[in-house]
């Protein structure tokens, strides 16, 4: 749904849950309920889709986004290079294609670049105009309903600027409208809310397990594969090139070389 200020809600009746994901208690098929373009209204505590569609809110749960910038790496994150290095050979033996791991992909050359041009000299303070610059290049890159270079990204910023300030800078806010510019409207308000930690629950896991529990994180990676037809994938890659650089930034390494060599970027 997009709201009248221009925000977006996705309705759905599977279980994961986000701070824009309404959770519909039902087995019925939606794609048959709704059409698109279909008028949303609220009354009261009803949610009218449609003519005749009604959602009940008065019993609904409210789900409790906890996101929240670190302050500071635990223990734990210094030794995420082991676990990072296994998920990064993992995806090399699954089957990746058309993501932005699959060299005949449509992104795969911009994440490349993406990669060279703003991943790798970011390590660097004053460096943020040369990320800012190759990190727009790749948004609208790829197919699809999420294009693999905005899930890339996303995935990217929604890691990078949840550890930034361990390592006294400030996150990256790319301009909302000039995404909308270069990619789908939904594809843009999705890699805006990550890029502002408006994250799903299975994604924060993630996130926060770097900073908790290494093998958490393995298992955190694995079980957001499986997401859309490439999304999943595209994502992951994006956090894990995030949490490399954090890492070596932090603790004066250059890993992130490893890391991507590996994934074959």
């Amino acid at each position: 749904m997009r709201t009248l200020n221009g925000e977006l809600i996705f309705v759905t009746n599977r279980s994961l849950r986000s701070p824009i994901t309404m959770n519909l208690d039902t087995t019925c098929n939606l794609e048959q309920l709704v059409k698109p373009t279909e008028p949303v209204r609220v009354k009261g505590k009803e949610l009218h889709l449609g003519t005749d569609k009604i959602i009940e809110l008065s019993t609904a749960s409210l789900y409790q986004d906890r996101a929240k910038p670190a302050s500071e790496l635990g223990p734990e994150f210094a030794k995420i290079g082991k676990s990072l290095r296994l998920i990064s050979f993992v995806l090399s033996i699954i089957d990746t294609r058309q993501s932005v791991l699959d060299p005949h992909a449509l992104a795969h050359l911009g994440i490349v670049d993406f990669v060279s041009d703003g991943v790798m000299p970011l390590r660097r303070p004053g460096t943020e105009r040369r990320f800012r610059e190759a990190a727009l290049k790749i948004v609208g890159a790829g197919s699809g309903f999420t294009p693999s270079g905005d899930d890339t990204l996303g995935g990217f910023l929604a890691t990078y600027n949840s550890y930034v300030r361990t390592i006294g800078r400030a996150p990256f806010l790319l301009d909302s409208q000039l995404l909308e510019e270069k990619t789908s409207w939904i594809s843009a308000n999705l890699l805006d809310y990550m890029q502002r930690l408006i994250l799903d629950e299975q994604l924060q896991r993630l996130i926060d397990s770097a900073n908790k529990n290494e093998d958490n994180l393995v298992t955190a990676l694995e079980t957001l594969l499986p997401r859309g037809h490439t999304s999943g994938i595209d994502i992951a890659v994006g956090a894990i090139l995030a949490l490399s650089l954090i890492r070596d930034v932090a603790f004066d390494k250059e890993d992130t070389e490893i890391i991507a060599r590996a994934l074959g970027l």
